[in-house]
């Protein structure tokens, strides 16, 4: 496991649908549960009534505890747990003085903070955009030793976060994974008639007409061969954009997840311009 498992007093409820027979408006003595959903770049894992307890706005005069039915037969007083789909649910109940009813039961998975996490991060991997290059020249005008300048739009080189987040009996508990762009890396295609990929510590220079052909930059590939040498006639580029993916957790602990690589394919057509000097 790519995450440190947290020790709480209570644990985490698991981000994503609940199992089929839970959901809103399942009754558990006259109470309804909740099912979890996405708002924007926050996952929130219902299983809550207003705002987050403890949170300012919740309501007053309200706690959250483990229900603990008393069996009147018996005499013993048990936690109420089932499993469904594999996961264990224990039954908390949220009381609150001022309304009517003054309790409700909810069913809250017992899961921990790296399952969590994974969420999180599943989220950040869908909202990470595709690293869709530009080129100068174009990707279907390459010239042979001139240099192409390969760039992605600087607006996506920005950090992505999603939180994926649970209220508790001790409070609001939740992970945030972040996914920060590390390197630009062009491979240009062309195999051994080539000097291999570039990588570029940014997202590449934009190359404007004020430039000419003469201004370098450091994302800059030169060709040395004419695309018509593959079978295809086009080099089989790939331009990748490597993210960092890290997480934190509002119980303090933080880490790594690791880097994460996302290419999109170009055809790359490089043609020998013949030049005739006459005196």
């Amino acid at each position: 496991m790519w995450i440190r498992k947290l020790t709480i007093a209570t644990v985490v409820v698991f981000i994503g649908a609940l199992p089929n027979e839970v959901h809103a408006g399942d009754s558990i003595g006259g109470s309804s549960t909740s099912t979890a959903g996405i708002i924007g770049n926050q996952i929130m894992a219902g299983i809550q009534y207003g705002a987050t307890p403890g949170s300012s706005g919740a309501l007053q005069d309200c706690e959250w505890s483990i229900a603990i039915p008393h069996d009147a037969h018996s005499g013993n007083e048990t936690m109420v747990e089932k499993v469904s789909g594999g996961v264990t649910y224990r039954l908390f109940e949220y009381s609150c003085f001022n309304r009517t009813p003054a309790t409700t039961f909810h069913w809250i998975p017992q899961v921990s903070t790296a399952q969590l996490a994974q969420q999180a991060t599943s989220v950040v991997y869908d909202n990470i955009p595709s690293p869709w290059g530009n080129f100068a020249p174009p990707a279907q005008r390459g010239v042979v030793k001139l240099g192409t300048w390969f760039w992605v739009n600087p607006l996506m080189w920005v950090p992505i976060s999603a939180t994926a987040g649970v209220p508790t009996p001790d409070g609001y508990i939740s992970v945030t994974t972040t996914a920060t762009p590390k390197k630009l890396i062009f491979d240009p295609g062309d195999g051994a008639l080539g000097s291999g990929p570039v990588t570029c510590d940014g997202p590449g220079l934009p190359w404007i007409e004020l430039f000419g052909d003469t201004m370098s930059s450091k994302c800059m590939y030169t060709y040395s061969h004419s695309s018509s040498m593959h079978p295809s006639g086009a080099f089989p580029a790939k331009l990748s954009v490597q993210w960092h993916i890290t997480f934190t957790t509002s119980l303090g602990a933080r880490g790594t997840v690791g880097d994460y690589t996302f290419a999109a394919s170009h055809q790359m057509v490089v043609r020998e311009v013949q030049a005739l000097v006459t005196n």
